[in-house]
């Protein structure tokens, strides 16, 4: 099993030259980035449709070994339902023909549910139901609606897990279940026993199965190891290391 950390994307000029070297041009960022991290969630295919020559590029630069975690288009989210319709099932099938480029290094795609998506069983089932198999997936709800064991259980058991959007900075004592975990720490900056907790809790959740973990990408130095790209690029180290 693997823990692949990184960030909210990758295509940020303010983290020079603290992440990339002063001198690097923006078409080499995820190449640099791609050194350092093993994941990137990227958040451009929540606003449109990316080309699959732009997942090929985005292959092509970066190792096998590396992964893509995909915020699935607004429109499969942000509609009047979630259950797809004539219109939505055409967009998600473009979304998967698109993401389905990157082969192996397609990590998990991200729903990212707005705050007032309440909760509603029968709709998430036809969206599931809709996804091939293969495809790991996470949901991050954002109504309190859904905050439900019974949620958490049902999604673990048709192949998906629960996203854990974290502002606090506590590290809880498990994670979602599912066959993959998926979590996006929030919090701007943590302390140093924090940022411990967290790291002994990815590296043991990952001894049985692959987890996806992404820090904050703006508004933090990148060069702080406590919070945003630094405390990526921390946790990484302390798994090479370990």
């Amino acid at each position: 099993m693997t823990l692949y950390i990184g960030t909210s994307g990758y295509a940020y000029k303010e983290w020079k030259p603290d992440f990339y070297p002063a001198d690097t041009p923006q078409k080499s960022f995820l190449e640099h980035y791609a050194r350092t991290l093993s994941a990137c969630e990227i958040n451009a295919t929540f606003y449109r449709l990316q080309s699959e020559q732009t997942f090929a590029k985005w292959a092509a630069q970066t190792p096998q070994s590396f992964r893509f975690s995909l915020k699935a288009h607004r429109g499969l989210t942000h509609g009047k339902s979630i259950a797809p319709g004539p219109e939505s099932r055409g967009l998600l099938d473009t979304f998967l023909k698109g993401a389905a480029v990157l082969g192996p290094q397609l990590g998990v795609i991200l729903f990212q549910f707005p705050p007032y998506r309440r909760r509603d069983d029968s709709q998430l089932d036809a969206l599931m139901d809709a996804l091939p198999a293969g495809v790991r997936v996470a949901f991050e709800f954002r109504h309190e609606s859904w905050e439900s064991p019974e949620v958490t259980a049902h999604i673990a058991e048709r192949g998906g897990t629960v996203c854990i959007s974290e502002t606090k900075g506590e590290a809880p004592a498990s994670l979602p279940p599912g066959p993959h975990a998926y979590i996006r720490l929030r919090t701007d900056r943590y302390s140093q026993e924090k940022r411990a907790a967290w790291l002994s809790l990815l590296q043991t959740e990952a001894s049985t199965r692959d987890v996806f973990c992404f820090a904050k990408h703006e508004g933090i130095p990148a060069g702080d190891p406590l919070g945003g790209v630094g405390l990526a690029v921390w946790l990484c180290a302390q798994v090479a290391g370990s």
